[in-house]
């Protein structure tokens, strides 16, 4: 039985991902709903003995007959209701998604994987190539809370402590006040960086996170005055700061660290399994990277899943965007590189 479902049918949705051996909030249907950069659909199919699926984004090929798949931002991907499936059901699944492309004129796909579900790979096995694209960092919340803190870097110690000395607060956010706050933080900080527009969310998009979404919004305050904080999500036993952002002007203090530390004790308190700050930009080993990395020795495979579905069409697209100067680039799939 192989059926496509799409956000029209958010409950449908979210009982299968919900069925799911392991799943994320990324996978959920009020996550897709927040997104805006195509038709979000899940991809559902069962044999009886394994059921499998994988959410989508379908998007057209601008000026032409044909479609493209991709991801929501963060790390989502295949699913299966079991560790170990039945090979025989992966087969029969790949083989309907090879339908669905056809009848979608797929030219190909893109979706980035989730690093802390490890049998995403073999699902996808022999459709595309699964890329590794960079490492995310994380917090084992089973260790005893002295080890968790004993991978702090002395950097993020002395911060937290001298944070604490300036009587800096972390709070979780309750009113719409309180998260308007953090947008105004959050925007600062999409400028300094030079944020593409995709960065940039309006406060009904974070409003609609915190109420439909398993989350919550971690706020450090200097004097009444906010000047740090997280949106951090809670699914399946997986705590993630989503999204985080700093006062230009404080910096130097890297209240972010103090917020963090208190998220990773929020969570032990909660009994949950991991804390997952993820990774770089891109995947990157940049300074994002760096800066998560100084509070874990724990360390995951970020990888992603690249596939051509209609070899001609894409090089056709690359061919025609350009010419005889096609960039040196890993960006896939290369016709949408800007």
């Amino acid at each position: 039985m192989f059926k496509i479902l799409s956000l029209d049918q958010k409950d449908r949705w979210n009982a299968i991902v919900r069925s799911m051996n392991r799943y994320d909030f990324y996978h959920l249907a009020e996550y897709h709903l927040l997104a805006h950069s195509g038709q979000s659909l899940l991809l559902y199919f069962s044999s009886g003995k394994t059921s499998l699926a994988l959410p989508v984004i379908l998007r057209p090929v601008e000026g032409t007959e044909y479609n493209d798949f991709t991801s929501v931002y963060g790390y989502a991907g295949p699913l299966s209701d079991r560790e170990n499936p039945d090979e025989q059901a992966i087969i029969d699944f790949q083989n309907e998604l090879l339908h669905f492309f056809d009848h979608h004129k797929i030219v190909s796909g893109f979706s980035r994987l989730h690093p802390l579900l490890d049998n995403q790979e073999f699902l996808l096995s022999g459709l595309g190539k699964v890329v590794e694209t960079g490492r995310t960092v994380g917090i084992d919340l089973s260790l005893p809370e002295p080890e968790q803190k004993r991978q702090y870097a002395h950097s993020v110690k002395n911060h937290i402590n001298r944070l604490k000395r300036k009587n800096v607060v972390v709070k979780k956010a309750q009113t719409h006040e309180a998260v308007d706050s953090f947008v105004d933080i959050y925007r600062e900080n999409m400028k300094r960086v030079n944020a593409s527009g995709m960065y940039y969310f309006s406060n009904d998009y974070f409003y609609r996170f915190l109420e439909e979404l398993p989350s919550a919004l971690f706020v450090a305050y200097h004097e009444e005055k906010a000047i740090s904080g997280s949106l951090v999500t809670t699914c399946n036993g997986i705590v993630q700061p989503h999204l985080s952002a700093t006062l230009d002007d404080y910096l130097r203090w890297s209240p972010l660290k103090l917020v963090w530390d208190c998220v990773r004790k929020d969570a032990v308190e909660r009994n949950e399994k991991w804390l997952h700050l993820g990774g770089g930009v891109g995947g990157a080993d940049d300074t994002l990277f760096q800066f998560k990395a100084q509070f874990s020795d724990l360390q995951f495979s970020f990888k992603t899943w690249r596939y051509i579905h209609n070899e001609e069409a894409y090089a056709q697209l690359v061919s025609e965007k350009y010419a005889n100067q096609i960039p040196d680039s890993s960006y896939f799939p290369l016709y949408r590189l800007d």
